[in-house]
């Protein structure tokens, strides 16, 4: 079986970083299918791990906040361009980390992951709302997913939505559209 995982990632009282939980709580309501799992939560680190393991495909939405980034910008990433990198989490483990020790102790381990980054403006707030930037992409987020869901497991799934597309795989924002916002 093509079993996949979206797994919506975020503080839901931090205000924008709660943005990967809320396009998560909408797929959940979109996608009605056995072979695909919706979950959302405040994990990092080495907790990744108890997630992903034993899925074929893992898809993972989340905020990111960049120097020059505009919020509302939505960006694919792919876990190993971050391979490089020597940022290290709260917990001591960065996401990249955790995905080599997963590997190193053969673990059953997904063969692709995704990362869909959303640009946030505010993360430092206590609410449960996010900005109206951040929050006015998460339709076009959840459609975007949607199409790469019917794309990994075809048309013939339970998925409340009739559109056919072809998967997009690149590190670059999604569409210009949100440059201006």
């Amino acid at each position: 079986m093509n079993k996949l995982l979206v797994y919506g990632i975020g503080n839901p009282y931090r205000r924008d970083d709660a943005v990967g939980i809320r396009v998560a709580q909408r797929l959940a309501k979109e996608i009605k299918t056995n072979d695909i799992d919706v979950k959302w939560g405040s994990i990092d680190g080495i907790a990744i791990l108890d997630e992903i393991v034993g899925y074929q495909r893992v898809i993972f939405i989340d905020s990111i906040k960049t120097k020059d980034g505009n919020p509302g910008n939505i960006y694919k990433i792919n876990p190993e361009s971050f391979k490089n990198s020597h940022s290290f989490s709260s917990h001591g483990i960065n996401f990249v980390t955790a995905l080599e020790f997963g590997k190193k102790f053969d673990l059953d381990m997904p063969e692709r992951i995704d990362v869909y980054a959303i640009e946030i403006e505010d993360n430092d707030t206590f609410s449960e709302e996010c900005t109206p930037r951040v929050a006015a992409v998460i339709p076009k987020l959840v459609e975007e997913i949607i199409r790469q869901t019917k794309a990994i497991h075809g048309n013939s799934r339970q998925l409340k939505t009739d559109e056919d597309s072809e998967e997009q795989d690149d590190s670059r924002a999604l569409s210009d559209e949100n440059a201006g916002h």
